[in-house]
């Protein structure tokens, strides 16, 4: 197995467990100083994955599409790991501690529509950080090597300017139903 592939999977392993322990410890057990430290820990999984990344990159493996995996992997949790642990509280909190249930908000006209650039900008901020992650590793391996490094930065790119048609582009120049 490839040990890239095993460091994503025991990563997110990690994560949800950190996660799971620290909700469990904030509502069930009552433990709110081990709860802020679970999931404060939260971010060590991402640089254990960057380094067993850049180590594995060092020794002289080939880039294979596990490598910009990690890549996303780490870049998806930097941009989008504090929401989804704040979406995983209220859950908790919900269920737990007899909280609110979480309201589903269904958007539309003027305020989908900036939903969907902010949406868009931290999807901009993600793939930023994937390509500095993955342009940093053309240090390290030498270009002829490089084939799945190129791969993962061409379809970067080529998802920035989908999600930009199918989001942000498609609703401002969507024509708004104002019958409501």
């Amino acid at each position: 197995m490839n040990p890239i592939f095993l460091a994503i999977i025991l990563g997110e392993v990690a994560f949800w467990m950190f996660l799971s322990l620290g909700l469990l410890s904030r509502y069930v057990w009552k433990k709110e100083r081990l709860s802020l430290i679970l999931l404060a820990a939260t971010p060590l999984i991402d640089l254990f994955l960057l380094g067993v990344t850049f180590m594995d990159l060092s020794n002289g493996t080939k880039p294979t599409f596990f490598h910009g995996l990690s890549a996303a992997y780490i870049a998806f949790s930097i941009v989008y790991g504090h929401q989804t642990i704040k979406w995983a509280d209220q859950w908790a909190n919900y269920r737990w501690n007899n909280g609110t249930l979480p309201e589903k908000i269904t958007l539309v006209g003027e305020v989908r529509k900036q939903e969907q650039w902010r949406s868009f900008y931290r999807f901009c901020k993600c793939s930023f950080i994937m390509l500095i992650l993955i342009g940093s590793a053309f240090f390290i391996v030498p270009f002829q090597d490089a084939f799945w490094l190129i791969y993962w930065l061409v379809a970067i790119i080529s998802s920035i300017f989908i999600w930009f048609i199918m989001g942000p582009l498609r609703f401002t120049t969507k024509k708004q139903d104002t019958s409501l």
